[in-house]
């Protein structure tokens, strides 16, 4: 998710070799031992919205159960895992000079050890069957016309992280020559799903983490709607969550969401170098349990690597799973209202590229960006009353 290249997608053979001897070079760079948990912002962010110290209540439990979404793969994906069962329980811990800290590595121990930017879990996986869970949580924001809106979180997790599938066979060959383009890095937990909910508890929004950014939709606007449960379906190698489609699809991605790369996702015009195509293909249906753990576990709040140090940038595994975007994208809200664009939609996009230069809530670029939101939640709403449907709770069911 956080790595330098996740597809090459597009880029002139000279340019691909160019850029892979770049890559080569790194391998025998220095590496810090500042990974994106040290970015700044995030201490000042949890300072003033505190991680819950307790899981969610018995009342949000039954929640998340309720609207707990679907989730599809291609045929010869493993799937989701569970993180500390098939995951942390198969490795060991190493401090920063390679020192083995612990070689029975459960959640207890990695909980120790949670704070410290030196700590790697290096995974070493055993052949035995994974046993898929999502970790489920609700965090709450005002919105100044709605109210307090809940804001329901899936993480899906992966074992690895592999580069985006939509490429030309000759790209794949060529990074085939760096690594393995299904194991660019150990551990994929940035792969989450949020359901939004007004104060009435109905559905109103969809929010997925894609690559380094993420996107939101307004059920009954930006995607179709039943009375069913959400679908989505995890993108090859790179897990990558979408709505659920039939039959394959591929969807363009950029390495960082920006001013510069925006353009290009919603106009599909001034094509960023690095730059490139998700493969996602609903092909078969993945059951898995539910888990409840506090806001402060390591799962989340781990600030060492959550798995190998590779000697190549960007193949580094992640931190903890709140470290999925820069600090000033983190609250619910905005995360909601900016990150709404669609294609097509250069309104939206224009604002949103202001709001880049000064992402304060209180500004003009916000304000418009919420103006949008909240005329498109209206329509949707509109909808509902004239098709005389309930409102709009979940994406197209296969």
């Amino acid at each position: 998710m956080l790595g330098l290249v996740k597809t090459f997608q597009g880029i002139e053979m000279a340019q691909m070799v160019m850029a892979i001897l770049f890559l080569g070079m790194l391998t025998g760079c220095s590496r810090s031992w500042s990974n994106f948990s040290q970015y700044p912002g995030f201490s000042q962010y949890y300072a003033q919205y505190p991680r819950n110290p307790l899981p969610a209540t018995d009342d949000e439990q039954a929640l998340l159960t309720r609207f707990r979404p679907r989730l599809f793969v291609d045929k010869t994906a493993e799937g989701p895992i569970s993180f500390y069962r098939d995951y942390i329980a198969q490795g060991v811990l190493n401090d920063a000079t390679g020192a083995r800290l612990s070689t029975q590595v459960g959640r207890q121990q990695l909980n120790l050890y949670r704070t410290r930017t030196d700590v790697v879990f290096v995974h070493q996986p055993q052949p035995i069957p994974a046993t898929p869970e999502v970790f489920a949580r609700i965090d709450y924001d005002q919105h100044p016309v709605l109210g307090q809106l809940s804001f329901l979180t899936y993480h899906f997790v992966f074992r690895n992280s592999g580069i985006a599938a939509g490429l030309l066979r000759w790209q794949e060959w060529l990074l085939s020559l760096v690594a393995d383009p299904s194991d660019w890095h150990q551990l994929d937990h940035y792969t989450a799903a949020t359901i939004v909910l007004d104060s009435t508890k109905t559905a109103i929004a969809l929010i997925l983490q894609q690559h380094n950014h993420e996107r939101s939709y307004v059920l009954g606007a930006d995607l179709p709607y039943t009375n069913d449960r959400i679908s989505l379906v995890a993108a090859v190698r790179s897990n990558e969550l979408y709505p659920w489609h039939s039959g394959a699809e591929k969807h363009p991605v950029v390495r960082f969401l920006s001013q510069d790369t925006l353009p290009y996702l919603v106009t599909g015009l001034n094509k960023p170098w690095l730059a490139g195509s998700d493969l996602s293909k609903a092909e078969r249906r993945l059951d898995y349990a539910l888990r409840f753990i506090p806001a402060t576990d390591a799962f989340y709040s781990f600030a060492g690597y959550l798995g190998q140090r590779r000697r190549m940038a960007g193949r580094d595994a992640p931190p903890g799973a709140d470290y999925n975007t820069p600090p000033r994208f983190k609250r619910p809200l905005i995360r909601l209202v900016a990150f709404n664009w669609q294609e097509g939609d250069t309104e939206q996009m224009n604002s949103l590229i202001e709001f880049f230069a000064d992402s304060r809530t209180d500004q003009p670029p916000f304000t418009r960006l919420l103006d949008r939101f909240n005329h498109k939640l209206a329509l949707a709403h509109a909808v509902r009353q004239l098709s005389n449907k309930p409102f709009p709770v979940f994406t197209a069911n296969p």
